[in-house]
């Protein structure tokens, strides 16, 4: 299988910032832990994160195959407030390139091309009590074609989830997620877990970068000198508003899909984090609904191996 042009350039865009982060934070201070750990009295903080993901080509259901290069680049910011309240901004750019091949459920023709995804959010942070916290995070979010409005593109949530420490090795939680995203609104619920099972296993949400940011829940263990191991699943969504032309024009998109992963991790220094995926995406769906959201055509496609790399640093 040949990564399309499009592909080979974003990747090599990808090494290069992640060389340029190497090189310019390699004296930084360090501060750099993983969220779910960072302590409460933490000094400000900004994660930069940059994630390549191939996801090989796998056959349609009725008849056809599609394949996809994505790339994820993530700015998120932490600020404490004082010892009981902090607060965060996040921007994130997600770039998908998909590659269909005689998909038959959609006429024959390509649904979609290039996808634009950007994400800007807020959070903040409250320790009700010591054993009590509160975490609200609202978001905007502009997805879109190459050749779409921006103006018919945008949707917005927010989250909103109630934490307990039951220990200082298990916090667990429970809250909501909803969101309005091109005629369609969305809410489910949200089981929030970190558990330090023993020193070196633990089960948590999993906020390290990777195919399923923060949605989903993983198994890690560390290996010590830096290096760890894991294996986790999650579930994804994504609708984005289609050009304005052609057979579906001014319609939306939409993906869905279950990562399953393994991981393999290493720590530089305190500083920076490289991680190493491999996997399968299972359950995929792609549809597409006309521009008021009704149901036009779906297909189902067979698990779709996957491979990632993700480099992040915090200063």
């Amino acid at each position: 299988m040949v990564i399309p042009q499009t592909g080979r350039m974003l990747a090599t865009t990808s090494v290069l910032f992640c060389l340029a982060l190497c090189h310019l934070f390699s004296a930084a201070p360090s501060v750099a832990q993983n969220t779910e750990n960072a302590p409460r009295n933490a000094k400000p903080s900004i994660s930069l994160v940059a994630t390549p993901l191939y996801q090989f080509e796998a056959n349609l259901g009725k008849g056809g195959n599609v394949s996809a290069f994505r790339t994820y680049f993530d700015i998120n910011s932490r600020i404490p407030l004082n010892d009981t309240l902090s607060i965060g901004l996040n921007f994130g750019y997600h770039h998908a390139d998909y590659n269909f091949a005689d998909p038959v459920p959609f006429a024959g023709g390509t649904p979609w091309n290039k996808v634009h995804i950007l994400k800007f959010g807020a959070s903040v942070n409250y320790d009700l009590t010591p054993e009590w916290s509160l975490f609200v995070a609202p978001s905007l979010q502009v997805s879109r074609e190459d050749g779409a409005d921006w103006g018919n593109a945008i949707g917005y949530g927010g989250v909103f989830t109630l934490m307990r420490d039951f220990s200082s090795d298990l916090s667990l939680g429970l809250g909501v997620a909803a969101f309005s995203q091109l005629e369609e609104l969305t809410a489910f619920p949200i089981i929030a877990v970190n558990w330090r099972i023993t020193d070196q296993l633990r089960l948590a949400n999993p906020f390290r970068p990777g195919p399923a940011g923060p949605a989903g829940l993983e198994l890690s263990y560390k290996l010590g000198s830096g290096w760890d191991l894991a294996a986790g699943a999650a579930y994804r969504s994504e609708r984005f508003r289609l050009k304005n032309s052609g057979l579906f024009s001014n319609g939306i998109g939409e993906s869905s899909l279950i990562p399953a992963w393994a991981r393999i991790s290493r720590s530089i220094g305190s500083n920076f984090h490289l991680d190493f995926y491999a996997g399968a995406m299972f359950g995929g769906v792609l549809s597409i609904d006309d521009r008021k959201g009704n149901r036009i055509t779906s297909d189902n496609y067979d698990p779709a191996p996957f491979l990632a790399f993700a480099v992040s640093s915090r200063f």
